[in-house]
């Protein structure tokens, strides 16, 4: 979205210059979940972070701005800001493939039905339209299964096909076989859903570092749904 860049996709510096501090607190606690590391050398080549108006040190290249006006682009994010517009525009400064839905690490207990059996596992990744998830043997490509998800007043019955099979030592996650799936057509509302959790469960997940009166102040730095603020706000697991 920022542009191609030659950058490893593990290193991704990012430094801040933010004259909003519940803004400038918030996505500190979000970058640190989302894996980036915070710099203010220039010579890291970081993606830098600023609001409008603000002198842009030297030696940045890279620059994403934070404006209140509603012209936005691939280097412009309008605040009130929505939690996925801005996790995309910062991944996909750091990835060669746009990377086009937010995703999340997670723990969930989920029900798979495939090749007329059925099996209790727990998903480590899901996004709006894919999961992957621990699984007793390896799948096909395309190899075609339904994925039942509980979550607190809502349940997901997905039709999803397998993508790959990886067995975690390959990616330092021990021995257990990992599928990821892409999840087929589904309706808009439940793919909105999905996506509302995944942004309620990232603020969810920074609410403690904040505190619950900078929390506040930050939520009303974002564009949220009704969803995503109760996620955010309650006593549930994520």
């Amino acid at each position: 979205m920022l542009g191609i860049t030659s950058r490893s996709p593990l290193v991704k510096n990012v430094h801040l210059c933010i004259d909003n501090n519940p803004l400038c607190e918030l996505l500190k606690a979000l970058l640190f979940e989302w894996g980036y590391r915070l710099t203010d050398n220039p010579e890291d080549d970081p993606l830098l972070l600023i609001s409008e108006g603000l002198e842009q040190p030297a030696g940045f290249n890279h620059t994403l701005t934070f404006s209140s006006s509603h012209y936005q682009d691939r280097h412009r994010l309008e605040v009130p800001l929505t939690i996925e517009t801005l996790y995309l525009a910062i991944e996909n400064h750091f990835h060669r493939s746009p990377r086009n839905h937010i995703r999340i690490c997670v723990d969930w207990p989920i029900r798979v039905r495939v090749r007329g059996q059925q099996f209790d596992t727990h998903a480590v990744t899901i996004a709006d339209r894919g999961i992957r998830f621990i699984s007793p043997f390896e799948l096909a490509h395309s190899e075609e299964m339904e994925i039942y998800i509980e979550r607190e007043d809502e349940s997901y019955d997905l039709h999803a096909k397998a993508v790959y099979s990886i067995v975690g030592r390959e990616i330092g996650r021990g021995d257990k076989i990992e599928v990821g799936a892409v999840c087929t057509p589904q309706s808009k509302e439940v793919r909105d859903s999905i996506r509302n959790r995944i942004i309620g469960c990232y603020l969810k997940r920074v609410r403690p570092v904040l505190g619950s009166n900078l929390f506040a102040e930050a939520l009303r730095q974002l564009n949220l749904t009704r969803m995503s603020e109760t996620i955010a706000t309650s006593d549930y697991r994520d």
